[in-house]
């Protein structure tokens, strides 16, 4: 299978290393939301900054025309509203619960203090700005580089090893992931990413069930991702 760089194209990796996230989830605001809830909606004023502890969040951006696409998803460890550390501090996305999410809270004065503070949290800001940057770049050539039966092969094989770094070793990874969500990470319509997975299911390469994902031949996807098979050979 081929390797497969966790950063390039969707958000996975922690924006925090552990030592920071013990740091920053003691000195921020607890504040937890239940399955659904908006942290924060596209357009409001932004002023509080949120470091994801556990649970899941999505961030997503409504045009003019009422259609949601799907920006990341965040993981334990992610920086949420970045946003508030801007000049003109409005946010510029959506950010909902995928499942019980429990945060850390900062005021964007003292997230701002805290930075000033501890030049390496500085350092670290910038690289998670430039990781993201770098993501979306990737996600734009990975349209011109590779089918859609491709990107979607690569992103259910990098979800799947995400899930799997959070949870107890010998856990079967599930990806809690909508055909719709799938369809704007590999930028493509609902109805042809739910054809592809049905090929996936009917090759054994997956079982999909109501927003649940599981990867039964993880092999043969990495296979599809690198043009050397199909979901049917």
């Amino acid at each position: 299978m081929p390797h497969l760089i966790l950063s390039d194209g969707i958000d996975l990796e922690q924006d925090l290393n552990e030592a920071y996230l013990r740091k920053l989830a003691t000195l921020g605001q607890e504040r937890a939301f239940r399955r659904n809830k908006h942290l924060y909606l596209q357009g409001d004023k932004a002023a509080h900054v949120y470091v994801l502890k556990s649970g899941t969040v999505k961030a997503t951006r409504t045009d003019e025309n009422g259609h949601e696409t799907l920006l990341k998803i965040h993981g334990p460890g992610s920086l949420l509203g970045l946003s508030a550390l801007r000049p003109v501090a409005v946010r510029d996305a959506n950010a909902i619960a995928v499942d019980e999410a429990d945060t850390a809270c900062f005021s964007r004065d003292d997230f701002f203090e805290y930075m000033r503070s501890d030049g390496e949290l500085g350092v670290l800001l910038v690289r998670v700005l430039l990781k993201r940057q770098q993501q979306l770049h990737a996600r734009v050539s990975d349209v011109t580089g590779h089918s859609v039966q491709q990107r979607l092969a690569r992103v259910l094989l990098q979800l799947h090893a995400e899930i799997a770094t959070r949870i107890p070793a010998g856990t079967e990874p599930i990806l809690p992931i909508t055909h719709e969500d799938l369809a704007t990470l590999v930028l493509s319509r609902r109805q042809y990413v739910t054809s592809i997975l049905r090929s996936f299911v009917s090759g054994g390469l997956i079982e999909n069930r109501r927003q649940r994902i599981r990867l039964l031949n993880p092999e043969k996807l990495g296979q599809i991702f690198s043009g050397e098979g199909s979901a049917g050979s």
